[in-house]
């Protein structure tokens, strides 16, 4: 009960709230047309008004100033008065200590305090009345800031309307073009996320080729491969035929087969260095199927990276 009847009091004030805003808005909208009905006559006089209130401010300022001027001259010479009574006090207060230190001057240091009160009274009178003129100085002071502020203030409403129109002026201009911008980059999103929908299809598409492809130079490097070590074996299989005719048949060939033995032992050592040889190249082969693997990984990674990034884009 007591949260609903807060409710009620609450939109019954915002209601008022409401409802006095659209008074005080009505009573500047009849002010701003009784304004601009006033006719080019009443202009004239408000203004000569204003014109006969700046000069007689002007001559008051000028009045002011001439009284601040005179009461700071006599402050300056309340100053100078005091500071010669110090001075005086200083002397008197010397001579009565050596006064104290004679015991036949006591007459003397009777009159002397005689003395010494009256110009202490007279030093506070001369105090008293620089502390009044330093009143009355204020006072002036603070008409003048016054009459001052009210001019400043005036002058300031004034600038305040005419900024104030060139701000509206300007924050629509803003407005407006911050609405082209925003349809700009409307347009530049969606041709952006168009590429990259485009974009993501094609990579699809190159990841798939660029599989197919190392598959098949895998398939076909391993095939090579496999018919090379074939081959090395049946070359294997013949030297070592070779090998064992050659020492079955050594004694019996001593002097008439040596050169014929001679050149199949050349032949053996040339199919040897050809068997190392494309040993170093099948090597070669495995070892550029293994980073051409490792290539195509990278690449997979890379771009099972770049998807997420894409869709995020």
């Amino acid at each position: 009960m007591q949260n609903s009847d807060l409710k009620q009091r609450q939109k019954s004030s915002n209601k008022q709230q409401n409802g006095e805003k659209r008074s005080a808005a009505e009573e500047k909208k009849k002010e701003a047309d009784k304004r601009e009905r006033f006719s080019p006559d009443a202009k004239l006089c408000v203004s000569l008004i204003c014109l006969a209130l700046s000069l007689l401010i002007t001559w008051l300022h000028l009045q002011q100033s001439a009284k601040l001027a005179e009461m700071t001259g006599k402050c300056e010479f309340l100053q100078e008065k005091s500071r010669s009574v110090q001075e005086l006090d200083d002397k008197l207060t010397q001579v009565s200590h050596k006064l104290q230190a004679s015991a036949d001057g006591a007459t003397l240091l009777s009159k002397l305090k005689h003395t010494l009160g009256s110009v202490l009274n007279t030093s506070a009178a001369l105090q008293a009345e620089q502390d009044a003129s330093s009143d009355r100085l204020q006072a002036l002071h603070l008409r003048f800031q016054s009459a001052s502020d009210q001019l400043s203030v005036s002058d300031e409403l004034h600038t305040l309307k005419t900024q104030s129109r060139a701000a509206h002026g300007h924050v629509t201009e803003h407005i407006n073009d911050i609405d082209g911008r925003l349809r700009e980059l409307s347009e530049r999103l969606q041709e952006v996320q168009d590429g990259t929908r485009r974009n993501t299809r094609v990579l699809d598409r190159t990841e798939e080729e660029d599989a197919q492809r190392v598959r098949e130079q895998t398939d076909w490097n391993g095939r090579r491969v496999s018919r090379l070590q074939e081959q090395l074996e049946q070359l294997a299989a013949q030297g070592r035929g070779l090998q064992e005719k050659l020492e079955s048949r050594a004694p019996h060939a001593q002097d008439t087969q040596l050169a014929a033995a001679e050149e199949a032992v050349r032949s053996m050592l040339r199919v040897r260095s050809h068997m190392s040889t494309t040993l170093g190249r099948v090597q070669e082969l495995e070892q550029q199927v293994r980073s051409a693997e490792d290539q195509m990984r990278e690449t997979r990674s890379q771009i099972r990276d770049l998807r997420p990034a894409l869709q995020e884009i």
